[in-house]
């Protein structure tokens, strides 16, 4: 009869601000947040925390969000994965829901639109 332990979220993000806010505004929500500063950091994250759901920036310097969200659902197919981006890549950011994202969040961060997503993903 032990609680049910809340849903696990990875930030991917190389703005430690964007990180911080995020990481605030989920942890209050209830999650249990873990981050990684690059594409690289994150799958590596993913392989040994396996988060349920990730937040992955669509620019970074060592890898892009596209690249990073293939190799993650290489590693696990069933892992939600929303985009974060900057208003000039929303192009991008459909193309990255025909590779499998489930939803993307533009910024400046919209958090009540991110709340949204966040649980949609959860209930998948």
């Amino acid at each position: 009869m032990g609680m049910t332990p809340l849903a696990r979220i990875l930030i991917v993000d190389d703005d430690p601000e964007v990180v911080e806010l995020l990481r605030e505004f989920l942890e209050r929500n209830g999650y249990v947040v873990d981050s990684a500063v690059n594409g690289r950091e994150g799958l590596s994250r993913i392989v040994a925390a396996r988060p349920d759901l990730v937040l992955l920036d669509i620019r970074m310097p060592d890898m892009d969000g596209m690249r990073a969200l293939q190799l993650a659902r290489a590693i696990d197919p069933t892992l939600a994965v929303i985009m974060v981006t900057g208003n000039e890549d929303i192009e991008l950011a459909r193309e990255t829901l025909r590779a499998g994202a489930v939803d993307y969040v533009a910024k400046p961060l919209d958090l009540e639109y991110l709340t949204r997503a966040v649980a949609a993903a959860m209930r998948r």
